[in-house]
């Protein structure tokens, strides 16, 4: 509009007329002060947003105002002071909440002329703000409840792990289930394998079909076709008259885990990788083959790399197989997961026996860094012998087979002078403590307890003085 009229136009009373009335129907409360602080202009939502008269305000200057305590801030005053553009949020009377922003104004020679103050209603976005943070809060509880119900299924299903490294390998498998496509699961005997192949079922869209697992290892190559393919009636000597349904078919809409695939005769390996390239198997005796619906989930401790190298796997079947490979980590690797581990075992134990046992915080560090060459199955084997030989409430370090107090021994041996060789006279000292220990438990007396070792109560008591052997349990 200014671009069509000229300077003198401008201050035409019937324009000033119009401004005025602009800045009246604005939704921002706008509040001008001449360059001394006395306020000139309030418009109607500057009263509706701070609650203060406009002729409470009009011709006072905004010193005397402050001080009355009609505002406890007031930007315009530190515009006038610095000549700076000031802004601020804070909340009124009113209960609402506001940004206002103060701006200098200057003539053409540069002179600080005024200040406008313009005054925006924020309370919406406050709340809105608020309710944000709230929302933010609310979920991210939602999402740590969610994550401990998938920690305690993950229980339920075997897989206990506090570890990040077996976060990850659970992350991946979960990500893994929702594909049909073929995963191998390889790590040491013991490390759990078929309960993460059941992990991925479970989590995947076939968890209402069957799950079959076949052992590999176990099945004679003779037998091979006959078992994972099945056959029909009368199709061989000795068969069965009703003819027999192969693993492959009775898994159908399903999961299949080959386990112990590195196991599988170098014989049958081609019969095997023509199933999971057709996706159908021809029983023994059959005219033709049966199309079969199946996921494919293989697992193995042979490093098949190595085995296709040295000519006793088919490079083939091996790039079939290994389409999303999935190493579980050692326990060995994992340490952290070693008393959670355990902790779980042990509980089953107490609810299936109605019992309270626990473990000594000294049986726990010794369980932590032991290397687990057998890794969670000899950690399970382990924790159910401890508590059938235990005596008491507690699992204490008396009770720990010599292999796992030998390798434990072994670890905790002194170094000096940089040369870190294993002291036998440490060894046997910690195998004299640890048998002194066990007698005294078990007979709660060091007279009984010498007795029983053909040693002279005397030379006990300088043996527990030596060791440092706690007897406040003796009667």
């Amino acid at each position: 509009m200014a671009s069509l009229m000229n300077k003198d136009e401008l201050i035409d009373p019937q324009y000033k007329e119009m401004f005025i009335k602009a800045l009246n129907a604005s939704s921002d409360g706008i509040l001008i002060c001449d360059n001394k602080g006395n306020v000139l202009y309030v418009n109607h939502a500057y009263e509706n947003t701070t609650g203060l008269k406009r002729d409470d305000l009009l011709g006072r200057n905004l010193k005397m105002l402050l001080e009355q305590k009609l505002f406890n801030k007031a930007a315009s005053l530190s515009v006038l002071e610095n000549q700076k553009p000031f802004s601020l949020i804070h909340q009124y009377v009113t209960g609402k909440s506001a940004l206002t922003t103060a701006n200098p104004i200057f003539n053409e020679d540069g002179e600080l002329l005024g200040v406008v103050c313009n005054t925006r209603n924020i309370t919406e976005l406050v709340h809105i703000r608020r309710e944000l943070e709230k929302t933010k809060e609310l979920t991210q509880k939602y999402s740590d409840e969610l994550q401990k119900l998938r920690e305690e299924q993950l229980k339920c299903e075997g897989l206990i792990y506090k570890s990040q490294t077996m976060a990850e390998t659970l992350k991946f498998a979960s990500k893994v289930s929702d594909f049909d496509s073929t995963v191998l699961i390889t790590g040491e005997s013991g490390t759990g394998k078929e309960v993460l192949a059941k992990f991925i079922h479970q989590h995947s869209p076939r968890k209402d079909g069957p799950f079959i697992k076949v052992n590999c290892s176990a099945i004679p190559a003779e037998l091979f076709e006959s078992e994972l393919f099945g056959y029909v009636p009368g199709s061989f000597t000795g068969a069965s008259s009703q003819g027999k349904t192969g693993m492959f078919e009775l898994a159908d809409g399903g999961t299949i885990l080959l386990d112990e695939i590195g196991e599988l005769d170098l014989s049958v390996q081609p019969k095997l990788l023509r199933v999971l390239q057709e996706m159908e198997v021809h029983p023994v005796g059959a005219e033709k083959p049966i199309k079969i619906d199946i996921r494919v989930l293989a697992a193995t401790n042979v490093n098949l790399g190595e085995a296709v190298k040295e000519g006793c796997f088919r490079e083939d079947l091996f790039f079939r197989l290994n389409v999303l490979p999935i190493k579980i980590p050692p326990l060995r690797e994992r340490k952290e997961d070693v008393n959670e581990i355990a902790s779980h075992f042990l509980e089953k134990l107490n609810r299936k026996y109605k019992k309270n046992i626990t473990f000594t915080s000294e049986v726990e560090h010794i369980l932590t860094n032991y290397s687990w060459p057998g890794n969670v199955r000899e950690l399970e084997n382990l924790v159910e012998y401890l508590f059938i030989v235990n005596p008491s409430d507690q699992i204490t370090v008396e009770q720990l087979p010599s292999w796992v107090l030998t390798e434990h021994v072994m670890e905790e041996y002194i170094c000096e002078n940089g040369d870190c060789t294993p002291r036998l006279n440490y060894m046997l000292d910690m195998y004299e403590k640890n048998i002194i220990t066990f007698a005294l438990r078990k007979h709660n007396s060091v007279k009984e307890t010498a007795k029983t070792l053909d040693i002279h109560p005397s030379t006990l008591f300088r043996k527990i003085k030596k060791h440092n052997i706690n007897t406040d349990f003796l009667d």
